[in-house]
């Protein structure tokens, strides 16, 4: 039996590990989704970027960066850097 603590122990640490990675990205993208709809954008790619773009100094770890092209209603094609996600919190 106290073989197993330590393995039982390192299952449930990467379970919750990796489910709050899901949560992160998946409430970054939403967030994203959110931002364009909002303002009467559509995504016609999005590039999420490690090292944070334009926002490389001013970005904390709860926040992700994405290179988005979008199409606004007008028909117009925009390219840019969206940063989503608080600063001390994930929204």
């Amino acid at each position: 039996m106290d073989n197993a603590f330590p393995a039982i122990a390192i299952l449930i640490l990467v379970i919750v590990v990796v489910l709050t990675m899901f949560f992160h990205f998946s409430r970054a993208r939403s967030i994203l989704e959110h931002w364009a709809e909002e303002n009467g954008y559509e995504i016609v790619s999005s590039e999420r970027r490690w090292f944070g773009g334009t926002f490389w100094w001013r970005k904390s770890r709860s926040q992700e960066v994405y290179y988005v092209t979008v199409r606004t209603h007008d028909g117009r094609i925009r390219r840019g850097w969206v940063r989503c996600g608080g600063w001390f919190w994930e929204c």
